[in-house]
């Protein structure tokens, strides 16, 4: 029989009389998650759902009508300095919505136009207990200039801003069985340069929501187990899209300076 008991950064399991303990979830694909461990069922417990509670879990495990559910909100606003030439805008730099967005995202990550506002870009792995999938995002992307058409949270004094919403996620490489139920996201957000006097920072705005039902298939991992999955995941991904900004978006913006300054000369 096979033991579970789910901790916020990882999970305490018993196996054989022996106790281990092992990270939720890893968006490295260098560092293996629980490879070479299978959680199953015992084959002497079937489920036959007369109402017992199993693995320590508060839930029932009853498939027919099972419907745990699980929420992220995350919204988070920042900005760091930035030197911008009169030769080489913000302005400027941002209308390549291309290059912004295979900025923002990791390396490993891979993007795809597929017209002139909508990108699709696979993700970076994510491996969690035996499962391992690339997600696939869908970003509509624009650059708005008009101070009319800006939401409440741009500054009307912003010359330009990118808007970035993300529209759907997929998961082509994931079991149709292990595939989120009734998977919502509403993710948005915007970048721009705020210019106060010899002052100038580039900021960014970041709104995600999420709400998803568990696959019934994964009714025997602890309910507690599978929103700290969940919060591991989206947290991650959340740190690495602000590392774009900070960091990656910073160091390209500084690559497009020093090509405009060569054309110049």
């Amino acid at each position: 029989m096979l033991e579970l008991i789910a901790f916020p950064r990882s999970i305490l399991y018993h196996h054989s009389g022996r106790e281990y303990k092992a990270p939720l979830a890893s968006l490295n694909p260098w560092q293996p998650f629980l490879s070479h461990i299978r959680f199953a069922p015992s084959k002497k417990r079937k489920f036959q759902h007369h109402g017992r509670r199993a693995f320590g879990s508060k839930n029932r495990l009853e498939c027919k009508n099972m419907h745990r559910t699980s929420s992220f909100n995350y919204r988070s606003s920042a900005g760091v300095p930035l030197h911008e030439l009169p030769w080489a805008s913000f302005d400027e730099y941002i209308e390549d919505k291309g290059r912004v967005i295979r900025s923002i995202f990791p390396e490993n990550s891979a993007s795809l136009q597929l017209n002139q506002e909508e990108w699709r870009v696979k993700m970076t792995p994510i491996q969690a207990l035996f499962l391992k999938c690339e997600p696939v995002i869908h970003i509509t992307v624009k650059c708005i200039s008009e101070a009319n058409d800006y939401p409440h949270e741009i500054p009307s004094h912003i010359t330009k801003f990118l808007h970035v919403h993300i529209t759907r996620v997929e998961f082509p490489d994931l079991n149709a069985g292990y595939i989120p139920q009734d998977f919502n996201i509403n993710a948005k957000g915007a970048l721009y340069l705020e210019r106060r006097g010899r002052h100038k920072w580039m900021k960014n705005q970041l709104d995600i929501n999420v709400n998803l039902a568990f696959p019934p298939l994964l009714a025997w991992v602890p309910e507690e187990g599978l929103h700290n999955i969940l919060q591991s995941i989206l947290k991650n991904y959340v740190e690495d899209v602000n590392k774009g900004f900070a960091v990656r978006l910073l160091a390209d913006y500084n690559s497009f300076k020093r090509n405009k300054h060569k054309k110049l000369v």
